[in-house]
C-alpha cells in the first residue's frame, strides 16, 4: 500500500482523492484521473460513459476489458490496464469478483448504498435498526412462548387417568438423573462459541437478524403446537405436574415471569409440563448449531465437530431425561432445520425478490424481504476485531471532511482566479 502512495506521488497526483481514500470511494472523476497517469487518457470517456467508478473499476476483469461494452481492441493496453488494476487490487487487499465466483459468491455494487464486497446495507443506522426490529420480532416469540406454557401446563392430563404414552426410546432407556441439566450445559456451550463467532465476524449484524428471525417464527409455531394439543407427561417421574397454576390472572402472569426470567432452564430452577410438541431445547440446540457451521470458517474443521456433536449429545439428554417424547425432538430438529434451510436458500437467491416469492415467504417470515432487501449474494465468511468497524467509521468521517477541506480550498481558489 506505501509502495502505491508513493508510485502515485511520483506520477505527480498529491493531495488528491486517489491517494488519500480507498478505491471503494472513488468517484467516475477520480477513475479518470487514475487512467490519465497510468497512460490511459483516451479511455476517460469511455469509462465516463458507462459510469465506472472506484467500486466498479476494482472489479473490472480481463474478460470485462475485452467484451461489450467497453470492447477494448489493443492486446497490449488490455493487458498492460488488466496489470495495473490487479496492482490496485493487491495495493488495498481487495476482493475481487473473481476470488469470490469459485466460492459461488457474487458480489454487489450500487453506489454508496451497499457495501460492493458483499452485497450488503453498509449504512450503520440501516443494519441496527433491522436488528432491533429482529431482536424485537424474536423477543415477542419467547414472550408468546411462555403465555403458552403457562395455559398449557394447566392442560396436562391427569397422570393417574393417562399414564405415559407408549414411546420406543423411553421405555427401554431408564431415566438418567440431571440429563437435563447436561443438555441445558451443552445449549450454554454452543451459545458461548456462537457469541465468539459473532463478535470477530464481519457481518454479525446481518447474522443476528437472521438468528432473531428464525428464532422467532421456530417459537411462534412451537407457541402454536402447544395450545393444539396436549400430550400427556413422558414420565411417572414429573410429580410437578400434578400441581396446577391456577386460574386468576394474577398467577398466570407470575408463571409466565417465572418462565421468561428463567429462559424456560431447569438450571434457573424453571420446572414446566405441557411443552411436549415440540422440544425447545431440540430447537434451540439445533439452530445454534446450524448457525455456527454456516458461519464459521470450514478450515476450522474442531469446531464444526464440536458444534454438532453438542447438539447430538445434547438431543440424547433430553431423551435420557425423560422430559420429551421423542417425537418432540424428531420434530423439533427438522423444523428447525428445514427453517433454517429455507430462510438462507431464500436469502442467498434473487428470487425471493420477485413478487410472489414475497407473497409465500411472508407467512413463514414476516419481516424477511425488510430484512434481505439489500443482500443479494452469499454472505462471504469475513472476520475482524470487534473494534475494527468503530475505527473505520471514523476513518471514513476523517476523510470524508478531508474531502470538503479540499473541495471548499478549490472552490476558494476558483472564486479569487
Amino acid at each position: 500500500y506505501n509502495e502505491y502512495k508513493s508510485y502515485l506521488r511520483n506520477m505527480g497526483e498529491r493531495e488528491s482523492n486517489i491517494e488519500i481514500l480507498r478505491p471503494e470511494f472513488w468517484s467516475s472523476d477520480d477513475v479518470g484521473k487514475w487512467l490519465k497517469i497510468n497512460g490511459f487518457a483516451h479511455l476517460i470517456s469511455t469509462f465516463e460513459h458507462h459510469d465506472i467508478s472506484g467500486p466498479v473499476l476494482v472489479m473490472l476483469t480481463e474478460q470485462d476489458l475485452r467484451k461489450s461494452p467497453l470492447s477494448l481492441q489493443k492486446l497490449g493496453e488490455i493487458k498492460r490496464l488488466s496489470a495495473i488494476i490487479t496492482k490496485l487490487q493487491n495495493a488495498y487487499d481487495i476482493k475481487t469478483t473473481r476470488g469470490s465466483r469459485k466460492h459461488n459468491r457474487i458480489d454487489s455494487v450500487d453506489g454508496s448504498t451497499k457495501d460492493w464486497k458483499s452485497g450488503i446495507s453498509n449504512i450503520p443506522k440501516n443494519e441496527a435498526l433491522k436488528l432491533f426490529v429482529a431482536f424485537l420480532y424474536g423477543f415477542l416469540s419467547l414472550v408468546v412462548t411462555s403465555i403458552a406454557m403457562t395455559f398449557a401446563h394447566d392442560r396436562v392430563p391427569d397422570m393417574q387417568k393417562i399414564p405415559p404414552l407408549p414411546d420406543i426410546f423411553l421405555d427401554n432407556i431408564p431415566v438418567i438423573p440431571r440429563a437435563f441439566e447436561a443438555a441445558e450445559a451443552c445449549a450454554i456451550t454452543l451459545i458461548i462459541i456462537f457469541s465468539c463467532l459473532i463478535l470477530v465476524h464481519r457481518h454479525r449484524f446481518t447474522i443476528l437478524r437472521r438468528y432473531f428471525s428464525i428464532v422467532g417464527t421456530v417459537f411462534f409455531l412451537r407457541a402454536l403446537t402447544m395450545m393444539s394439543t396436549t400430550l400427556s407427561v413422558p414420565g411417572n417421574h414429573l410429580k410437578m405436574c400434578q400441581h396446577r397454576i391456577g386460574d386468576s390472572w394474577e398467577q398466570k402472569v407470575q408463571h409466565v415471569l417465572y418462565i421468561w426470567t428463567g429462559a424456560g432452564m431447569s438450571l434457573s430452577g424453571v420446572r414446566t409440563c405441557g411443552d411436549y410438541m415440540f422440544s425447545g431445547h431440540t430447537a434451540v440446540l439445533t439452530v445454534v448449531n446450524l448457525f455456527i457451521c454456516e458461519y464459521m470458517s470450514s478450515r476450522l474443521r474442531f469446531v464444526h465437530t464440536l458444534s454438532w456433536s453438542l447438539n447430538f449429545f445434547g438431543t440424547f439428554f433430553i431423551l435420557a431425561a425423560h422430559e420429551h417424547y421423542t417425537i418432540d425432538v424428531i420434530v423439533a430438529f427438522y423444523i428447525t432445520s428445514r427453517t433454517f434451510a429455507y430462510y438462507h436458500v431464500l436469502a442467498n437467491s434473487l428470487a425471493h425478490k420477485q413478487r410472489n416469492s414475497q407473497e409465500l415467504t411472508w407467512s413463514w417470515f414476516p419481516l424477511f424481504s425488510y430484512f434481505e432487501e439489500n443482500v443479494d449474494s452469499i454472505i462471504e465468511n469475513e472476520y475482524e476485531w470487534p473494534w475494527t468497524p468503530v475505527i473505520e467509521f471514523f476513518n471514513k468521517r476523517c476523510n470524508h471532511r478531508r474531502i470538503l477541506q479540499a473541495e471548499r480550498i478549490k472552490n476558494g481558489l476558483g472564486k479569487s482566479n
